[in-house]
């Protein structure tokens, strides 16, 4: 029997290797703002070192449209627009190469290689429903 052994490099998020985070408390989980919201555009990001995108979203007249760029690029511009998506919406806005100001962070899983895959909302979930 051969054993299985994993690449940290090529495998990096591979979870027999993630360790366990610090414990955060339940008013920690309950302060983050994610909220459900539905893909406008997404533009090609070339200044990123990782190949990435420009994502717009809408999330309802409460919060409204925000931008965020993320390393979806596993995903087509097609299969992105008009997809519902969860996102943290009170983290900080961050300011990226060339200027862009990022306003959200987009939720998704991590496939052993960093491959990211997007969390599924159901469909009939309204944009701007609070995740919990």
């Amino acid at each position: 029997m051969t054993e299985h052994i994993i690449n940290k490099k090529d495998e990096p998020y591979h979870p027999e290797i993630l360790e366990k985070k610090e414990y955060l408390g339940i008013e920690g989980f309950f302060s983050v703002d994610m909220r459900v919201g539905i893909i406008l555009d997404v533009e090609q990001y070339p200044e990123m070192r990782k190949p990435s995108y420009k994502i717009k979203v809408n999330f309802g007249p409460m919060i409204g449209k925000l931008w965020t760029s993320a390393q979806v690029t596993n995903y087509t511009r097609g299969e992105l627009i008009g997809k519902k998506i969860v996102g943290v919406i009170n983290l900080g806005e961050k300011t990226m190469p060339k200027g862009f100001i990022s306003q959200f962070l987009l939720l998704g899983t991590l496939d052993p290689d960093g491959t990211v895959k997007l969390l599924r909302v159901h469909p009939d979930t309204l944009i701007g429903s609070i995740v919990s």
